[in-house]
């Protein structure tokens, strides 16, 4: 018997992703699914097939831990949303084992012509073994152009001469 009480939706594109987040947190798979599109694209860290947001959702809840989501950043335009997030789960999986995974993600969120917004595509890039990022060696100092050398591109007088 279908739920008689509808998911809720989302009325903003981060929206999208901190529902389904909520709805896998609580073992509500109709719920994370209502978040995606028809024919949505998930990129999980688990290999699936292509068009199987249901298998990779149903895969990660078989974890039967919370997942949390931090929305980063997002890049709206007339319609459709770039949100970038990171995402997080630890505990006990369900064989005993300490679970650890974490990692930077996006997606892509379209409105819907109710006035909603629903997840297009989305890449999770969870990896339990994820170190601490290394930072690249300090550049070298760049020393200042000589005033003057328009051969560097330097603005001169309000222009910039090459």
């Amino acid at each position: 018997m279908p739920d008689p009480i509808p998911p809720p939706a989302a009325r903003e594109p981060a929206e999208a992703l901190e529902l389904a987040a909520q709805a896998l947190s609580d073992g509500d798979l109709e719920a994370a699914i209502a978040q995606y599109e028809p024919g949505a694209r998930l990129l999980t860290f688990q290999s699936v097939p292509e068009d199987a947001v249901r298998a990779a959702l149903t895969s990660f809840m078989a974890l039967r831990l919370p997942l949390a989501v931090r929305i980063d950043s997002v890049r709206r335009t007339a319609g459709v949303a770039l949100v970038s997030c990171a995402r997080q789960t630890t505990g006990t999986g369900p064989d005993g084992e300490e679970v650890a995974y974490r990692g930077d993600g996006c997606a892509v969120v379209r409105a819907q012509p109710d006035g909603t917004w629903r997840i297009a595509a989305d890449v999770w890039c969870l990896d339990g073994q994820a170190p601490e990022p290394e930072l690249p060696p300090e550049p070298p100092e760049i020393p200042p152009a000589p005033a003057g050398d328009a051969g560097r591109g330097e603005e001169v007088a309000g222009s910039l001469t090459t």
